[in-house]
């Protein structure tokens, strides 16, 4: 259907209008009815997902998708426990408008990723792992860091030289990679490191430790972000922006990287 059609022209059903304006942030009015406004937020949702993760112009194959595979009736249905869950709060008089709205925006992430992976795969760019669904309701308390990057990451679909135990890396490479980009505190345990240099020297990559990611892109200084330090994730083109440093391996790395990060960004600290 054209984005701007109102209504279906097979079922007649009345299309959910889907505003140009990107997502800043996810508003609910409380005092009205929250299922129509949640469905309204999906589709923006949606459409900002698919511009900043795969390819703006497929906007419309998704949103078909959500019609053919029935998913608005499950984002319906999840429309309908958060209005019982804004309903018992306001009859206990416990309602609180930010964090009913943390809430729906986190239903929402949970929900997008639902549906891209599983029902959208022949439409994305790059193969996300099913496994990082298994990690939708997980916490820092309750969820392991290292499977986390794994699950996220799913490094052993890549062409890069990946090393989990570092006493299995060629010493010089190592070494490279100590003395260009790799500075962890006494206290830090390296979970993974990457290596992305052309010639297998270990001076370009990244690292990940249980507290901070280091990397190094090619003609670039080495950079680092501590997680609990993480304040922004954005994609531009193929690669990503975290805090402002760019970070650039491949597609595929780069966007798997921006949805750990913004998961990580999340935990609880």
């Amino acid at each position: 259907m054209p984005l701007k059609a109102r209504f279906c022209p097979n079922c007649g059903e009345r299309q959910i209008e889907v505003k140009e304006a990107p997502l800043e942030h996810i508003l609910f009015d409380i005092n009205q009815a929250i299922p129509e406004q949640f469905i309204e937020q999906f589709f923006l949702a949606l459409k900002q997902r698919v511009q900043q993760e795969h390819r703006g112009e497929n906007y419309q194959a998704f949103s078909e998708r959500v019609y053919e595979s029935s998913f608005r009736e499950t984002v319906g249905r999840r429309a309908e426990e958060l209005q019982e869950q804004v309903d018992t709060q306001k009859a206990n008089g416990t309602a609180d408008y930010r964090k009913i709205n943390r809430a729906a925006e986190k239903m929402l992430e949970d929900l997008l990723d639902y549906f891209i992976i599983k029902f959208c795969p022949d439409l994305n760019q790059v193969e996300l792992p099913q496994a990082i669904l298994k990690h939708q309701y997980g916490n820092r308390q309750k969820s392991n860091l290292k499977g986390l990057i794994f699950d996220y990451l799913a490094l052993d679909q890549e062409k890069e030289r990946v090393y989990t135990d570092l006493g299995e890396m060629p010493v010089e490479r190592l070494k490279n990679a100590g003395s260009t980009y790799l500075f962890p505190a006494k206290d830090e345990k390296i979970l993974l490191l990457v290596d992305t240099s052309l010639l297998g020297n270990g001076k370009v990559g990244f690292a990940m430790t249980d507290q901070t990611l280091y990397w190094r892109t090619a003609f670039q200084k080495a950079r680092k972000v501590n997680y609990r330090r993480i304040e922004s994730i954005e994609m531009e083109k193929n690669w990503i922006v975290i805090n402002g440093q760019f970070f650039n391996v491949n597609p595929s790395i780069n966007l798997k990287m921006l949805k750990l990060l913004k998961k990580i960004k999340h935990w609880k600290y």
